[in-house]
């Protein structure tokens, strides 16, 4: 798996190497600044729950404040010494007489001023041992008989001892209290019972405002139920066996985030209920904002790294299609390809050199190409001359024996034939029309006559149309010159020479085939590769073919012979039309 991914990254372009180890890097770099995002939120959250939480236990402790403030209350009107006296008092006169009437007015003054310092008692109740009872400050109605007689031998058990029951659906006041035992003398005689009832839910009303969260919902439960409520709607009773901690909970279809707390004075849970949205909303919209942001930064990077590998990769397309280019020999199309930007970057640097390297090569070219040239035509006027002075060297030698024999008039009709192959000759045009090369070889065909007459026999045969194309010049003379040197001379009895010159589909297609002695295949072998040592000046043959060569990139240049029975020598070359000719 790992060989293969490293295959295809190999493989890739300079640019999607780029992007590729970019998104590789960028991915990383995200995938951490959103983990550590997430913790640093995940801490924030944390933090907010722990204010949640020590809020709610601040809370908790003023409501507790109270509550004790009650109790203190109880324990003062049990053991006001004032109070004890006016009990005992009454208790030893007679029920609703005169004393006794003003015994317990002196208790009420005395328990209305206390009552005024505690807000939050509603009223107290006095109950004697006979259960005669009356009522100090307001009327909060009675919670029912059974729950009374409860609470009275709850006291009664206690002896002293501070009773609290907490509210409930019934009847929702806190009642609390204790009995009354006279400490005069050490005594602890019974002398009543103090019930003060207590308006929690008021209490806790108008300690709300510590709670700084916006629309939240507090919840104080009892072993009993319900203590206070927000909503009217109660929620089902809160339970939990934790001291303190918080959670998130669905109720009617919305979220909400609890934070608890068990007080460690009267077991009561206190619950504070907000709205998730409301405080970790925030949270939670600064994490997808950064979330989006990542992703909106990560795109964006993606499209400015694609601009700048562009940038940078490029400048190497060019340079890499430019070299494709000069495969083909196109330097001036690479040269255009390239960037005409300067830099001094690297890229840029090798563009520049490359460009000058095309410059230098294209010129090495063209000043090779010229210096070929030139030595292609000095090659061919070399072979020219050469040419020249052979044939001329033959022909005046056959001139001088004519002349020396009295065949004047045959001398001066070869005199004119020569003086039309000098002329043709001693042209500058270094190509004639096949037609004109055929002329060229008649005359030189009839010099040959004169000198050979029944020794030989010619014979010139054309087709096509030979006057459009164009051939070099003192092609076929050479071939008849060898023929007549290799066939004729070695010859006894008469040789015939036979020149052959068409026009084919492809080419042009020239023959001379004489009926000498012919060559065995050692000497043809030899002839083919030109080993062998010709006699006399030797260099027809050669120096056709070295011009052939020059003159076209594809030829045929054939020698075909066998002993007895002649040889012959086959040229095929291209079509090379003549200027202004229409075929």
């Amino acid at each position: 798996m790992l060989d293969s991914i490293k295959k295809k990254f190999k493989n890739m372009k300079l640019a999607g190497k780029m992007m590729s180890v970019y998104l590789l890097l960028a991915g990383i770099s995200c995938c951490i600044s959103i983990v550590a995002l997430q913790a640093s939120l995940n801490i924030y959250d944390k933090k907010l729950y722990e204010k949640s939480l020590q809020e709610l236990d601040f809370f908790t402790q003023k409501v507790n404040a109270e509550l004790q403030d009650i109790e203190e209350l109880s324990y003062i009107i049990a053991m006001d010494q004032d109070i004890q006296e006016h009990l005992a008092d009454a208790m030893a006169l007679e029920y609703l007489s005169q004393g006794y009437n003003y015994e317990i007015n002196k208790i009420r003054n005395i328990i209305q001023d206390k009552i005024m310092l505690y807000p939050v008692v509603e009223n107290i109740v006095y109950t004697d041992r006979d259960s005669v009872s009356f009522t100090m400050g307001s009327y909060c109605g009675e919670p029912d008989e059974d729950t009374y007689q409860e609470f009275l031998q709850e006291c009664r058990a206690k002896r002293g001892g501070y009773v609290m029951e907490s509210p409930s659906l019934n009847y929702p006041y806190l009642i609390s209290g204790r009995d009354i035992l006279e400490r005069k003398n050490a005594s602890l005689t019974y002398l009543g019972t103090f019930i003060l009832t207590s308006d929690v839910a008021g209490m806790i009303e108008n300690t709300r405002d510590l709670l700084e969260a916006k629309d939240s919902v507090l919840y104080v439960y009892s072993d009993r139920g319900l203590v206070y409520g927000d909503e009217k709607e109660v929620p089902e009773y809160f339970q939990t066996d934790e001291s303190q901690g918080y959670q998130v909970i669905n109720y009617e279809g919305e979220r909400y985030f609890l934070c608890y707390l068990k007080s460690s004075v009267n077991g009561w849970v206190y619950v504070n209920a907000f709205p998730y949205s409301q405080i970790f909303g925030q949270t939670m919209r600064i994490r997808y904002l950064m979330l989006g942001g990542f992703v909106l930064v990560f795109v964006i990077l993606i499209f400015a790294m694609r601009k700048i590998s562009g940038v940078i990769t490029n400048p190497l397309d060019q340079l890499t299609e430019s070299m494709k280019i000069v495969e083909n020999g196109n330097f001036q199309g690479a040269k255009e390809l390239l960037s005409e930007e300067t830099g001094h970057d690297e890229v840029a640097i090798l563009s520049q050199e490359f460009a000058v390297m095309l410059d230098k090569i294209d010129f090495l070219i063209h000043e090779n190409y010229e210096k070929q040239l030139l030595l292609k035509d000095t090659e061919y006027k070399m072979l020219q001359a050469q040419i020249n002075p052979h044939f001329l060297y033959n022909t005046l030698n056959a001139l001088n024996w004519m002349v020396k024999a009295g065949r004047n008039q045959e001398a001066g009709r070869m005199i004119v034939e020569l003086g039309r192959l000098l002329r043709a000759s001693f042209a500058k045009e270094p190509y004639i029309t096949v037609e004109e090369e055929v002329e060229n070889a008649r005359s030189y065909i009839t010099i040959q006559q004169f000198r050979y007459q029944k020794r030989a026999e010619f014979a010139v045969e054309t087709e096509g149309d030979l006057t459009h194309y164009m051939v070099p010049r003192m092609i076929l003379q050479p071939l008849i010159e060898n023929s007549i040197y290799y066939g004729v001379e070695k010859v006894l009895t008469m040789c015939r020479i036979t020149v052959t010159v068409k026009e084919e589909a492809d080419c042009i297609r020239m023959e001379v085939q004489d009926t000498g002695p012919g060559m065995s295949q050692e000497e043809l072998e030899a002839v083919r590769s030109f080993d062998f040592k010709p006699k006399g000046h030797g260099i027809g043959l050669k120096n056709i073919r070295e011009r052939l060569k020059i003159a076209y990139e594809e030829n045929v240049f054939m020698i075909e012979s066998r002993l007895g029975e002649g040889t012959k020598i086959s040229i095929l070359i291209p079509k090379r039309q003549k200027e202004g000719a229409d075929v």
